[in-house]
């Protein structure tokens, strides 16, 4: 007993217990396809948003929290006069795997293409990719992304919003 209570706390296995205990990053991307001029994007504002999903396996959660979080990001940042329709087409989703997660680490990720369309013109004004992905590990890693579909979209939303229309959302939108 003596032996295994020594062997606890040795550095390197207190290393190990915090490394289960608490792990986490977050990657984000946006490529521009066609981008739109800076003069384009200060004059858009969102007036319908649509997400259609081009995985294999459906995840209506993932649908109606991106939508959802567009919704709400967009009145923050598309604040310009010309409507435009925002599309969105999920072209990848990794879901969370816990009990991985908790011994080895896991990631998600989140990848889609974002459309902008001149609603009355109907010419695209915009086309960008943009992927958000979140590794983490440990308990406290597994417990962060205990909502993953809505924490995701939150963060696919602000990348949006930051790297096509240029403004930063605060951190509690």
């Amino acid at each position: 007993m003596k032996r295994f209570t020594k062997s606890l706390s040795s550095p390197a296995t207190a290393l190990s217990v915090a490394a289960i205990a608490l792990a986490a990053c977050e990657s984000a991307d946006v490529s521009g396809i066609k981008v739109a001029s800076p003069e384009t994007i200060r004059a858009v504002s969102i007036s319908n948003v649509n997400v259609t999903m081009q995985i294999p396996k459906p995840n209506p959660a993932l649908e109606a929290a991106l939508h959802e979080q567009l919704n709400i990001a967009m009145q923050s940042c598309a604040t310009g006069t010309t409507p435009h329709r925002l599309d969105v087409v999920v072209t990848d989703f990794e879901e969370q795997d816990v009990a991985k997660s908790i011994f080895i680490g896991d990631e998600i990720e989140l990848e889609g293409r974002v459309t902008l369309t001149d609603e009355s013109s109907g010419e695209e004004t915009g086309q960008y990719y943009v992927q958000r992905s979140f590794f983490w590990g440990g308990l406290i890693g597994a417990a962060m992304m205990s909502d993953a579909e809505v924490n995701l979209s939150k963060d696919f939303a602000a990348s949006v919003c930051e790297d096509v229309f240029g403004v930063k959302l605060a951190e509690n939108q």
